[in-house]
């Protein structure tokens, strides 16, 4: 009987432990199915990058350039070796510089506006932005491509290939008022989208303020 007993036991005991496994397993699927929420409010965003056979020419001289110093001492022995790895170093940082500079990205979210090259980006909050329009420019107002100050005072962010078209917003950084312009290809899709989040604007007019001032005295 003992032995009988004993059976039972372990028979209910390995029943229970089935059970609770089972119930593990369902839980599994429950815990998976539940995704995590997005932390950025992406409206629209884009990117302008340089045309393709410009930076295929640019890439492939500089490539040269780079083997040729790299592999000179091969058929040149008397070469300075220093001379030429400093030279490999000056026009791989010239590269990188032009590959930064070569595409632009504009992110619209619904907390502010943010465009620039990779870490060399502005980001400004919509309670900051005063105007966005569409901006036609030509080369000569800025004088080259990347981060460049205009004859009229603002600062362009541009590509190569843009077509002169981009986005002028008119900002307030602290107690200035600043324009800032940048490439763009779909410049009336981010124009309106910065402006459905814009508050008017509302100026105090002189005869106001001396009305105001009347009153309290």
């Amino acid at each position: 009987m003992k032995k009988d007993t004993s059976k039972k036991d372990t028979s209910k005991k390995d029943a229970s432990s089935k059970s609770a496994s089972s119930k593990i397993i369902d839980l599994k699927p429950h815990q998976s199915s539940a995704r995590p929420k997005s932390s950025h409010n992406i409206e629209y965003q884009e990117s302008v990058s340089a045309p393709s056979w410009m930076r295929i020419i640019t890439y492939s001289f500089f490539g040269v350039m780079i083997g040729f110093y790299l592999l000179s001492p091969i058929w040149d022995v008397e070469s300075n070796d220093i001379l030429n790895l400093s030279l490999c170093l000056v026009f791989a940082f010239v590269l990188w510089v032009l590959h930064i500079f070569s595409s632009l990205k504009i992110i619209v979210s619904t907390k502010g506006l943010r465009f620039g090259y990779y870490m060399l980006s502005k980001e400004f909050k919509y309670s900051d932005i005063l105007s966005a329009q569409v901006f036609r420019y030509q080369l000569g107002d800025y004088l080259g491509w990347g981060i460049r100050r205009g004859t009229d005072g603002s600062i362009m962010y541009n590509v190569p290939g843009d077509q002169g078209v981009a986005v002028k917003i008119v900002v307030r950084e602290g107690d200035q008022r600043k324009e800032y312009a940048f490439s763009a290809r779909r410049p009336e899709v981010i124009c309106k989208k910065i402006q459905s989040h814009l508050k008017p604007v509302s100026f105090t007019s002189p005869q106001e303020i001396l009305k105001k001032e009347k009153a309290i005295y």
